[in-house]
């Protein structure tokens, strides 16, 4: 009995003396560690110091820079800048600072961390961004041999985006709270920084700010009482009463478990219900998870103006505005392509009706907003709202883009007022009556200053302007709007007709744009590819437009500039007349996917995938130099349109994934290697459904499995057709097109469905051959095409590190010629490049390179004049 008792008293002491360390681990401010989810994304390098990074919410974000320094906003407000780490070891007075000492930089979707490391100690800085709340975390987690005080400091700020601002901010240093408040006259504006674990240091008179930073010290004397323990710091901030601001300063701080586990949620959930994939390039697949990523980043809950996409984001330095961290509507426009193509209907919905608040009242839609316009009068008091033209286009593309990808009926008649005005007001700018809007009345098109902008009509705003006309004369058409229809059908074959004005006989291309009197701009620029995108001008004229875009002079390593380096006014790093921009690569890849130039376009599509892996760590940036694969510091670090650059030729060009709820049609005609022998899709949903594509390749057979995985409707309101199972969509079976596209000089000798010979359409191009199979969409298909082989020309990866020059093979041209193949490329003079080939052992002989293997070994010699010569290769067959 006794020793009973001494076990309970011996229990309940040791119990005391652990409850008695936990309360003064609480009393420190010292929370529990959980463990972080380190997946399949996780980016890492050795930090750079200069290059920048940011972990965004909806409504907070960090924009900095790896040494570790960052601003902070929570939407609209700039809350500080230059904050960052310092340490004092044990006595010493002399710091350590962070930024001397950064080491590394992981960057998973949920978390951003750097590693401080030093002789005695080690310290993990782990960046969390609320989702839904106006404030972030950042979590300490240290190893240290000795006593360790580490000071933060920062520049309080508490400013409203350019261009508005605030007087008379003042902050004081709360030593209940153990937090710096910041706060202005009116108290409508507040932020709240600090640790449970902080003691002050406030240099600042109460009613202003100081020149120098404001500091606070977390102590830790005792190191082994922070293992397995946070120390938390929480920046919180926004518009409304200061009690509510300081509640979720609290709360933050009373769950960061939950704060981060619903970030990584949000992150698994938004992965989980758009597109995946698995190709033999794991940089594609990887990238196309943090594209999604990027782009959901940009989604802001402002709290005047509501929820919406902006531009980028980017550090603002002493500036107001982080990067394009404005609601730009041309953006959001673009952006909503790849949003659909993605399967982020939802967010795209959101953001088309967010921009349709904003609509002038002649129906032009505006081109940008700021977050702080519920502070001004941004409408009546700025110029900037609504000068661009193609903006109001694009809305009518996007719009009937989203119809087509969700059947959403009731929003597209909810918005037939919003996007009759914008039809009409599209229709008053075509001065000189052929058909197409003029810049000179529309607004800014391609370019937004220079030599050429002062020009009638630019051939993007052409090509906008068309595609919006096929656009508005189909849902006219859908609801039954017989005179527009037919309005939009006569003044789209008027349009067709004056489009061909951009054809220069001369150069044997598409150019840039026209003036007033006719005279055509002859600048060889990408532009034309956002026509021949969308196939918009004649065949053939289109194709060889494309070509011009495949030399040196235009295309690089990294991307495409937006003009050829031979023009009087190219500058490598002028933004509109020499840069290379991921933005308009986008366009120029799409197009050369729909044209079939696979070689060309997949070695542009990685290099559009490495931009997330070579700047800022899971964005894609905003433009580069076009003579050396870095970007200017003037650069937008995380932008929008860049990963749109690579989402839409990837999902639309690569794969060839199309939707169209008009016809209850999904179409998949991939462009793949020869040498691809499997490729996974994952979670395609359409009308209600979702299914899985497995592509196998092997030995001349080419097979492809349809799997419906997940019924998104209840089963009463899915429809099917008792004898073939089909799925239906309202009262129509939808289909699937089946056109894969191979290499020139492929036949395919029979086509077989579930198992059953069947008829297919076959066609035979110089550039490639192609075929086509329509079914029904059943819950299980099985496709398999025998193919009678043919040597392919692999494309080429001449991916660049930061810093490189231009020096990677072009392919300019490869057609097939009966008993052979015939190549021309380009290459740099002095350098030997290896051009792989498929089925090599078809080769007969080989004129102008030497096979080696399953290689070409092309070699240009060096000689002076231009860094890149020309070459013709023929491969004979046996």
């Amino acid at each position: 009995m006794k020793k009973i008792v001494l076990f309970i008293f011996l229990f309940l002491s040791g119990l005391k003396f652990l409850m008695s360390l936990s309360s003064e681990s609480e009393r420190e401010g010292y929370l529990p560690s959980f463990p972080l989810v380190i997946d399949d994304l996780k980016l890492e390098r050795l930090a750079q110091p200069f290059s920048p990074w940011d972990k965004a919410g909806h409504r907070f974000a960090f924009i900095g820079d790896e040494s570790g320094r960052f601003e902070a906003w929570a939407y609209p407000l700039k809350l500080v800048r230059n904050f960052e780490l310092s340490f004092i070891l044990g006595s010493s007075t002399q710091p350590i600072r962070g930024r001397d000492i950064v080491r590394e930089i992981i960057v998973t979707p949920a978390a951003t961390i750097f590693k401080y490391t030093y002789q005695s100690f080690t310290v993990r800085a782990i960046f969390v961004a609320a989702m839904d709340a106006p404030g972030g975390l950042i979590l300490l987690d240290l190893s240290s041999d000795e006593p360790l005080t580490i000071v933060a400091s920062f520049l309080p700020v508490l400013q409203p985006m350019w261009p508005a601002g605030l007087g008379g901010q003042y902050t004081y240093w709360d030593k209940e709270l153990k937090a710096y408040l910041i706060s202005e006259p009116t108290r409508k504006n507040h932020a709240y920084i600090g640790s449970p674990a902080a003691q002050g240091i406030s240099y600042t008179p109460a009613h202003m700010l100081a020149d120098r930073p404001s500091e606070f010290l977390i102590r830790i004397a005792e190191p082994k009482q922070v293992r397995e323990k946070f120390i938390p710091i929480a920046i919180v901030g926004g518009k409304g009463e200061r009690k509510e601001i300081r509640q979720i300063y609290e709360k933050l701080l009373a769950s960061p478990e939950r704060i981060y586990r619903e970030a990584l949620e949000h992150y698994e959930q938004l992965r989980s219900r758009t597109i995946q994939m698995e190709t033999p390039l794991k940089e594609l697949n990887v990238a196309l998870e943090w594209a999604k990523i990027s782009l959901d980043n940009l989604w802001v809950n402002n709290p005047d103006l509501g929820n919406g996409m902006v531009a980028g984001l980017g550090p603002s330095g002493n500036s107001g505005r982080p990067g394009f961290g404005w609601f730009f509507g041309g953006d959001a426009f673009i952006n909503a392509l790849a949003l659909h193509s993605l399967g982020m209907t939802t967010e795209a919905r959101s953001s088309l009706a967010f921009n349709q608040k904003w609509q002038r009242d002649d129906g032009k839609m505006a081109h940008e907003l700021s977050q702080a316009a519920a502070y001004i009068n941004w409408f009546k008091d700025y110029p900037y709202a609504y000068i661009h033209g193609d903006t109001t286009p694009y809305y009518l593309v996007a719009v009937w883009d989203y119809y087509e990808r969700t059947g959403d009926i009731d929003f597209l008649k909810k918005s037939w007022p919003s996007l009759r005005r914008a039809f009409d007001w599209c229709l008053t700018t075509d001065e000189d009556g052929d058909g197409l809007m003029d810049n000179r009345k529309a607004g800014l098109g391609a370019l937004e200053y220079g030599e050429l902008t002062g020009i009638q009509t630019d051939i993007y705003l052409a090509a906008v302007w068309i595609k919006a006309l096929q656009a508005m004369k189909k849902m006219a058409d859908l609801l039954g709007e017989k005179t527009l229809t037919q309005k939009s059908t006569a003044l789209l074959s008027r349009a067709l007709l004056s489009f061909e004005k951009f054809w220069d006989d001369s150069l044997e291309s598409y150019v840039y744009a026209f003036n007033a009197q006719g005279e055509r701009v002859k600048e060889l620029t990408p532009w034309p590819a956002v026509a021949l995108m969308w196939s918009i001008g004649q065949s053939g004229r289109r194709e060889k437009t494309l070509e011009k875009m495949f030399s040196s002079h235009l295309t690089t390593d990294w991307g495409v500039r937006v003009l050829s380096d031979r023009s009087r006014l190219y500058g490598p790093l002028n933004y509109n007349y020499g840069a290379v921009w991921p933005f308009i690569t986008g366009f120029v890849v799409a197009a050369q996917f729909n044209h079939h130039f696979l070689p060309q376009a997949l070695p542009l599509l990685l290099a559009q995938a490495h931009h997330f892996f070579d700047n800022c760590l899971g964005h894609a940036t905003e433009v580069f130099s076009g003579s050396r694969y870095l970007w200017p510091e003037e650069a937008v670090p995380h932008q929008g349109f860049s990963a749109t650059g690579f989402v839409l030729p990837l999902i639309r060009g690569l794969f060839g994934l199309d939707f169209s709820f008009s016809e209850n049609l999904i179409k998949f005609s991939p462009q793949f290697p020869a040498d691809w022998a499997e490729v996974k899709i994952r979670n395609i949903g359409f009308a209600r459904e979702k299914i899985n594509l497995d592509y196998m390749r092997k030995e001349g057979l080419v097979r492809l499995k349809i799997n419906q995985v997940e019924k998104e409707i209840e089963p009463e309101s899915r429809k099917q057709n008792e004898d073939t199972h089909a799925i239906v969509a309202g009262s129509k079976p939808l289909s699937f097109l089946y056109a894969p596209v191979f290499g020139p000089g492929i036949k395919v000798k029979e086509a077989k469905v579930n198992g059953q010979l069947v008829e297919f359409e076959f066609e035979a191009s110089p550039r490639a051959s192609k075929v086509k199979i329509e079914v029904p969409l059943k819950e299980k298909i099985l496709i398999e095409l025998y193919l009678e082989e043919m040597v392919e020309i692999l494309p080429p990866f001449p991916l660049s590190q930061p810093g490189d020059e231009d020096k990677g093979l072009k392919i300019l041209n490869i057609e097939n010629r009966g008993k052979g193949t015939r190549i021309v490329v380009e290459g740099r003079k002095g350098e030997i490049y290896h051009l792989k080939l498929y089925r090599p052992d078809l080769v007969a002989s080989v004129n102008g390179a030497e096979l080696v293997k399953d290689n070409l070994k092309i070699v240009f010699p060096a000689s002076p004049g231009d860094s890149f010569l020309k070459k013709e290769i023929m491969i004979n067959l046996k």
